[in-house]
Formats: C-alpha cells, structure tokens, sequence
C-alpha cells in the first residue's frame, strides 16, 4: 500500500528587513587614487604643444608626398610601398594617379609614416617619418633613412640584419617647417633614386653618411631560410 505524503506548510512570511550593504565612507587612498587617475587622463589629453589639428594637416601633406613619390619610383618599375596602406587614406578614380582623401579617415592618428623600398636587392631600404615624446615630454617628430649594413649569424638568434639610420629631419612638433622638410626630402630622394638608376646602393648610403647626422643602430631578424 502506497504512502501518505506529508505536506508541510509553508513558513509564515518575515517580517524581520532584509540585510542591506552600505559602502564605506571614502577614505585618503581612495580619494586620491581618484585625484591621481584624474590628474593623469588630463595630461594626456592636453599634452602642451600637441595640436592634433595641425598634426592631421601635416599628415595629410606627408602622405599625398610619399605617395607621389610612389607613383614617381612605379613609373619606372621601382617598387616601393606606404604605410600606413594607400587603401586606408584614399579613394582611387584611376589608381595610381587620381586620388582625392578619405574624409573618414583619422589623420590625426597617425603616428608613424613609412615608404618602403621592396626592389629586389634594396630590402630595408626605408624612409620613416614619427611623432614621438622626448624624456622632458615635449612632442618631437623625426625622420629618417634606413638601410642594411648586411647580415650575421648568431648562435641563439639566427641570421640578423645590421641595420643603420641616418637622421634627414628633427624638429619640436609645433616647430615643423614644412619647407625645410620638403628640401631634405627632395634631397634624399633624388639620391635614392639617383641610385636606383645607377644600381648602387653603396652610393646613397654614403650620401646619407656624409650629409646628415647617424641615427640608430640595431640588428633585427631576417628571416632567412
């Protein structure tokens, strides 16, 4: 015969109030934490003489420059590529030549501009232009050439490329002229094509060694087989 479940009823409903959390009166840590944090994001966003504006403006000048000299070095089968890519801050009617900008495009962002050299031979050859911030804080831009000094082998690391750089333009960020910059510009490209023509890249290194001040040194991967 089958059991009798037991029905328990249910509990009377409490009327005791239910626990609440209160948060603790801030103390000195956390008020100046906030304080601290606070004083930081503002530094950041108004670095003294960083004028994004100006910087856009310049941008949009460096890369409609490096992209002309693209299309000049293509024109004769010497290829060379942009960063950042042609395909983000343009719009092409008949690519290569008619381009207008891309309004959508944030020039102000940029940090880094580079035209690299990918003829066969000339690998590493690279002309970079970049925003940085000296040990003071102060924006400074820089450009420079680079090019290989040739390659070693390491036990640990494997093959390395020796490369070099020489300083073509160094000026406080809000202190960029642009005129200066185009006249070295024009100086090192002329020699780097100048080369190209002659197949001597010996001859724009030495060029670049005897006009302007060195730069930095390091070795990077090679990526050798």
């Amino acid at each position: 015969m089958a059991r009798r479940r037991t029905v328990r009823p249910a509990p009377p409903p409490s009327n005791e109030p239910e626990p609440s959390f209160e948060a603790l009166p801030e103390d000195d840590f956390v008020a100046s934490l906030k304080a601290e944090l606070t004083r930081t994001q503002k530094s950041v966003t108004e670095r003294p003489g960083e004028d994004l504006s100006r910087r856009a403006g310049l941008n949009r000048r460096i890369l409609q420059d490096v992209w002309e000299i693209h299309n000049q070095f293509e024109d004769s089968a010497l290829h060379l590529t942009v960063e950042p890519s042609q395909t983000l801050f343009a719009t092409f009617v008949d690519y290569p030549h008619q381009w207008t900008f891309k309004e959508t495009f944030d020039f102000s962002a940029v940090k880094t501009i580079e035209l690299r050299d990918r003829s066969q031979g000339w690998v590493g050859f690279t002309l970079r232009f970049w925003y940085y911030q000296t040990a003071e804080g102060h924006p400074h831009f820089r450009g420079i050439f680079e090019w290989c000094d040739g390659e070693s082998y390491h036990r640990y690391t494997g093959w390395m490329r020796m490369m070099s750089q020489a300083v073509v333009y160094e000026a406080p960020e809000n202190s960029i002229n642009v005129r200066d910059l185009h006249r070295a510009l024009k100086d090192v490209v002329v020699a780097w094509y100048s080369a190209h023509v002659n197949n001597s890249p010996e001859s724009l290194i030495m060029h670049l060694r005897e006009k302007y001040p060195k730069g930095a040194s390091y070795a990077k991967e090679s990526y050798r087989s």
